[in-house]
């Protein structure tokens, strides 16, 4: 099957010089070229018609964060329009033609993608295959090697011989293995001959990228195209949702890191800001004695939420919208976890979250996903968001109701706490968001009473544990601010579980709202 693909690429560069971005293109035969019986090309497809999902469709390998937050602000086909030609009118190599030789080459291999990469349910431009030929181009060689025994799967080997323009810088082999469906993926299986070496390895990571995507999109195109993920061990999540001020919803995500990641190191005194990566104490943007990035300065955090339904899109949270450390210091959270947070607004829905941590000491990519469910906040009541339990809590000089900055929401710097356990000797503490309380017609704020009443786990009844009132409620009157929490030290408690029920009274509207939430203390 060699020789297949440098046919592809001469038919791709002439279209690129003379057609459209669908016109025609003269494959070579060969197993990459075979439909399934029965099967037809795929009409021509108007990728760049102006509008809101535009940005899902090829361009989306193209889009840097910037561009894509841009694009999803415009509201008329008009604006989105202007914005498509400006878009490809940036990338033109040769302004001084009348054809955009950059546009027409990438919907030349977009158009070939889809007419040679059909043994997928998908779009050929959406396949794996498909991916990395629209964005480095067709290789020099193909080889298949069929399916042997359950360690040697079938698989498709991709070697560029000349790799000059596409950014990459590593051994030239790219290899996509057949899953339980029957589509090839992206491997980065690096039990597979041919992975031996960091250089293959790290050509495999490279893959996605070119000169015009960010740096940060690549990595993320790279770890959901894998599928082959590590598991959860050294990292814990946290996800909080808050409703914007135009009634949306908020998804913040917290990462916590191991100070070891998966080495067996454990960190050294949990809770420290101070402590760096691996254990010791060092000024955030330092290096440690070997000469390692210490603290925050060591990882670099991503995660992109895909929707589960097609109708939901993909958010990237990177480049400014980034998993971050927040402050000058290392953030660790109670169990000695090094802490990263971003939020951005997206749609409500079901989602799969790629989380992605770069080690910059070492070079080496982490990853692993979980589902999120980001519920619906735009019905415009009163009530509570979820209560949130805290590592640590403090005020802060700052009035902005919302989150727009790590661990800072409205007026509180807050840390989430990895879990629900507390020892005593801790500091207690928790927050929480209101929404749609009345306003004072003076003054135009709120006024809120609230109500903190502890109870405890007394004994098992038929439906489960039985709770009784711990100690009298504590009480707060003339509140002003929407975002609220509370802290205090945990003495002499009885290990056992504990739950906790907030309720705010609206004395404007004369409305009332409660929420719960269970600990242990160990």
């Amino acid at each position: 099957m060699r020789g297949l693909f440098p046919a592809l690429v001469a038919a791709a560069l002439l279209t690129a010089s003379g057609g459209g971005p669908a016109g025609p293109i003269q494959a070579g035969t060969g197993a990459e070229d075979r439909r399934p019986a029965g099967q037809t090309a795929r009409k021509s497809t108007d990728y760049d018609a102006p509008t809101e999902r535009w940005r899902e469709g090829p361009v989306r390998y193209l889009l840097s964060k910037d561009e894509d937050d841009a694009f999803r602000s415009l509201k008329t086909d008009a604006g989105r329009s202007e914005f498509i030609r400006t878009f490809w009118a940036s990338r033109d190599p040769i302004a001084s033609t009348p054809e955009n030789e950059y546009r027409a080459l990438f919907y030349a291999r977009v158009a070939e993608a889809n007419r040679t990469f059909t043994d997928s349910t998908k779009p050929g431009w959406k396949t794996d295959r498909g991916k990395i030929y629209i964005l480095i181009g067709p290789p020099d060689d193909l080889e298949q090697k069929p399916f042997r025994d359950e360690f040697v799967p079938d698989a498709i080997t991709w070697t560029y011989r000349n790799r000059g323009g596409a950014g990459i810088d590593s051994l030239p082999i790219i290899r996509f293995v057949k899953d339980a469906t029957g589509e090839y993926r992206l491997s980065n299986n690096v039990l597979l001959s041919g992975f031996e070496t960091p250089f293959a390895i790290a050509f495999q990571t490279q893959a996605m990228q070119m000169k015009s995507l960010p740096e940060q999109k690549k990595v993320l195109d790279t770890i959901v195209s894998a599928r082959a993920l590590f598991d959860t061990s050294p990292f814990r999540t946290h996800r909080d949702f808050f409703r914007s001020g135009d009634g949306n919803t908020v998804a913040v995500l917290t990462l916590g890191v191991k100070a070891g990641l998966l080495a067996e190191e454990p960190p050294d005194s949990p809770g420290d800001e101070g402590a760096d990566a691996a254990g010791g104490t060092g000024a955030a943007g330092g290096t440690t004695d070997s000469g390692a990035p210490a603290g925050r300065d060591r990882f670099e955090v991503l995660a992109r939420l895909v929707g589960d339904r097609p109708e939901l899109p993909t958010y990237d949270f990177a480049g400014s919208a980034g998993l971050r450390g927040g402050g000058e210091a290392p953030l660790r959270d109670s169990a000695g976890y090094l802490l990263f947070q971003g939020g951005q607004t997206v749609r409500p829905g079901l989602y799969t979250a790629y989380y992605g941590v770069v080690d910059r000491s070492t070079s080496e990519v982490y990853s692993f996903k979980e589902k999120v469910e980001v519920p619906d906040l735009q019905e415009d009541r009163f009530r509570l968001s979820g209560i949130t339990l805290a590592s640590r809590l403090e005020r802060v000089d700052r009035a902005a109701p919302g989150y727009t900055t790590p661990f800072v929401l409205g007026n509180l710097r807050v840390l989430p706490r990895p879990d629900d356990a507390f020892r005593n000797g801790e500091d207690f503490a928790f927050y929480y968001q209101i929404y749609g309380p009345a306003t004072d017609p003076i003054d135009g704020r709120p006024d809120l009473d609230l109500e903190y009443q502890f109870f405890a786990a007394r004994d098992t009844g038929p439906g489960g544990l039985v709770f009784s009132p711990l100690g009298k409620p504590i009480r707060l009157t003339r509140q002003r601010n929407q975002v609220q929490g509370y802290t205090f030290p945990i003495r002499d408690w009885q290990r056992g579980t504990y739950r906790l029920r907030v309720q705010v009274t609206d004395n404007v509207g004369e409305q009332r709202s409660t929420e719960e939430v269970s600990f242990r203390v160990l």
